[in-house]
Parts: C-alpha cells; structure tokens; sequence
C-alpha cells in the first residue's frame, strides 16, 4: 500500500504552534493473529467486548523547529473495527534520541486530530494537540 501522507499542525498548551509532516504506510496487511490481538486485549480491562483488526504502521515524522531536519522514525498499531473505520492509530519512535509517543484518529476521509508527547518522560517533555490534513496523491 502506498503511504499516507498529512501536513500537519502542533500547538503546545503554551501557545507554540509548529508546522509538519507525517508519513506512515500500512506494512502488515494480514491482522496480527488471533493470539496476540487477545493478549493485547486480556492487559486492557473491558465492560463490553469489540472486535478488532490490529495493522502495523511504519513511517516518518518530520517537525523541523522540533525534530530537526532529519524525520524521526516511527512505527505502531491501527485499531480497526470490524464494522467500521479505524479507532485510532498509535506511533512511537524507534530512535531513542529523539522520543515521541503519538495518537491519532480520523475525522473525516482527509483529516486527522490527535496529540504528541515529544520526549515523554522526561524533564523536557512537551505535549502538542495534532491537526492534519492529507495531502493529494502524488505527493
């Protein structure tokens, strides 16, 4: 599958508000398997049962003022419902230098909202509130 890319803006509680660029693909088309969606889903505590496709995601973020120039590497889990759209997707960073931790959902077929943990865990953590747009094929 091709990736999906979103510009997007990050604004902190503070009032920063940063310009970016998430790029992420599906690379597991096939669900996880069975046994380790319920392992997942026997750690959560749960009232009602859903059903879920978990996917594996792989991609890119790009805040310049924040991340630098080089994108920060990141990969995660969709939550899928199997009547209907995506839940939420989470990414996290695979580079220890740079850290993130960030959730998304769909508003709609072309925009996304969610938050940013930039170093979460430490003294110089920052939270960012997430709005993004997709951007056109081709880009």
């Amino acid at each position: 599958m091709d990736e999906l890319v979103y510009n997007l803006l990050l604004k902190s509680p503070q009032g920063l508000t940063l310009l970016g660029t998430l790029r992420y693909r599906y690379t597991d088309l096939d669900a996880l398997k069975a046994g380790e969606l319920s392992a997942l889903m026997d750690q959560a505590q749960q009232v009602d049962t859903i059903e879920l496709s978990l996917f594996q995601l792989a991609g890119t973020l790009s805040v310049p003022l924040l991340t630098g120039f080089t994108p920060v590497p990141a990969t995660g889990l969709s939550f899928v419902s199997l009547l209907g759209p995506t839940l939420t997707n989470l990414l996290g960073s695979s580079d220890s230098q740079r850290r993130l931790d960030m959730q998304f959902n769909f508003i709609d077929s072309t925009h996304i909202a969610g938050g940013l943990l930039w170093r979460p865990g430490e003294l110089r953590q920052q939270v960012f509130s997430i709005l993004g747009t997709r951007v056109g094929l081709g880009a």
